[in-house]
Formats: structure tokens, C-alpha cells, sequence
């Protein structure tokens, strides 16, 4: 089972769960493996590399936004 395939069915958990905030990540998780693969042109699978790749720049984008808004006193 491919990265693509356990965010769906996490996806449908957090849905049924009404977890926002977890659906919320797992979109942009999704999102991003979509712009990558239409960016290469093929609807093949992603690499484990590719996937780890594609997680650590989702991860570290969210870590510089979280220290910017403690910078600024923001609570969003």
C-alpha cells in the first residue's frame, strides 16, 4: 500500500470522525503528492524516496509557519 493510498483511507477515518484538523493536513498531504506526480507527467507511483521527500518539505513548511506566528504573538 502506497503513501497515496494510507492517506485515503485516513482521509475517510478523519471524515468519519469529523476531525477537521486532521483532514485538513491530510489534504495538503494529498495535494502535494498530486502536484508531484503531474509535474513528472505519469500517474505511476511515487518512490519511498519521493514520499519522504514530498513529507520533510510538507513538515518543515509547517514548522516555519509555527515559529513566524509564535514570533508574532498569533495563536492561529
Amino acid at each position: 500500500m502506497g503513501l497515496q493510498d494510507k492517506v485515503m483511507a485516513a482521509m475517510k477515518d478523519a471524515m468519519k470522525e469529523k476531525n477537521q484538523e486532521a483532514l485538513a493536513a491530510l489534504r495538503a498531504v494529498k495535494s502535494e503528492i498530486l502536484l508531484v506526480q503531474t509535474e513528472t507527467g505519469s500517474k505511476e507511483e511515487l518512490t519511498e524516496e519521493q514520499e519522504i521527500k514530498i513529507l520533510s518539505k510538507l513538515v518543515k513548511q509547517r514548522k516555519d509557519s509555527a515559529a513566524i506566528f509564535s514570533q508574532q504573538n498569533r495563536a492561529d
